[in-house]
């Protein structure tokens, strides 16, 4: 039977330059048994204060989100998904992605592009200061993979140099359909990391692996959700795991939520290192693959055609 919550893990006062001691060994070994088995997990971290919480999600993501569609639309991206997301006939969801938001030049790129021609200082300020501790909360768990499983530093020179950090924002309007109160469709990311800020109104759940129950996932004010995505389940050769999850709504009023995540760049081939595929009792499970192709291919109409997992495997699975 699965817990009714994902598992907790206390990161506070590690840091990721200084990867080593006690503490942090024994965090690693909670992060990647929780990785493995919910593919998420709840971390309490000195993530976003109170006040720029209250910043960005009653005022910054509001601001955003009332701006005509035809503003909107200019935050447009080659690669689908990755720009702005939303008019889908069932939902009343949109988002909005900041890419490069580890370059404070990004976010005011942005800030630009949504009110040109000088911009937003108040919305750069909030999401720039809102993000560092994201940031720094996502290479601390990326560190921790790579020390689990091994992987030498050049590996780990390669995965960080092919990637992009991202900060996206949605707001969730009332379920359209009031039976299911579904908000944002089951689901698996197809990135490599993410986390999940929550502010007072819920919705995330997440489906347990093994008995695929749902478990819902509370926004609390001193943590945020760390969750897998598909291409480190790919690069990790399953020994982390994506969770399918999706957002259900309970009650009449708006949400929003801020995802801060690491993604391979455009066209980089997620590629499991070949230590990783060497033991007898785990050979090698995926075939390197494009990943701007991977979400191409799952955003297609043969792709959507399937279920997430069905969809993920037709692609990326190695036939044994």
């Amino acid at each position: 039977m699965s817990s009714n919550s994902i598992p907790k893990v206390d990161l506070t006062g590690l840091r990721s330059s200084l990867p080593g001691g006690d503490r942090w060994e024994a965090a690693r070994e909670v992060v990647a048994a929780a990785l493995h088995s919910h593919g998420c997990f709840e971390a309490v971290f000195p993530s976003p204060s109170t006040d720029l919480r209250e910043e960005m999600f009653g005022s910054a993501a509001p601001e955003l989100f009332s701006l005509p569609l035809e503003s909107k639309l200019r935050s447009i991206s080659d690669d689908a998904y990755h720009g702005y997301f939303g008019q889908i006939p069932h939902l009343s969801f949109e988002s909005l992605i900041i890419n490069g938001v580890d370059s404070p030049i990004a976010v005011q790129d942005f800030t630009r592009l949504m009110w040109p021609p000088e911009g937003n200082s108040t919305f750069c300020n909030n999401v720039t200061a809102f993000a560092e501790p994201l940031r720094e909360l996502v290479e601390m768990v990326q560190r921790m993979i790579f020390q689990s499983l091994g992987v030498d530093q050049k590996q780990q020179d390669s995965f960080a140099s092919s990637i992009t950090h991202s900060l996206r924002l949605a707001e969730y309007g009332v379920p359209l359909n009031q039976d299911t109160k579904i908000a944002l469709d089951a689901h698996l990311d197809p990135h490599l990391l993410s986390v999940i800020c929550q502010h007072k109104i819920g919705g995330l759940e997440i489906q347990a692996m093994d008995d695929g129950n749902w478990i819902v996932v509370p926004p609390a004010p001193a943590s945020v959700t760390v969750i897998a995505g598909q291409s480190l389940q790919a690069w990790s050769n399953m020994r982390v795991r994506a969770p399918t999850h999706r957002v259900r709504m309970l009650g009449k009023e708006k949400r929003f939520s801020v995802n801060y995540s690491i993604r391979p760049s455009r066209n980089s081939i997620v590629k499991s290192p070949a230590e990783l595929g060497e033991d007898d009792d785990r050979p090698l499970l995926y075939k390197p693959f494009n990943y701007t192709e991977f979400v191409e291919f799952i955003y297609s109409e043969k792709g959507m055609g399937m279920s997430p997992k069905d969809a993920f495997n037709s692609y990326c699975r190695l036939e044994n």
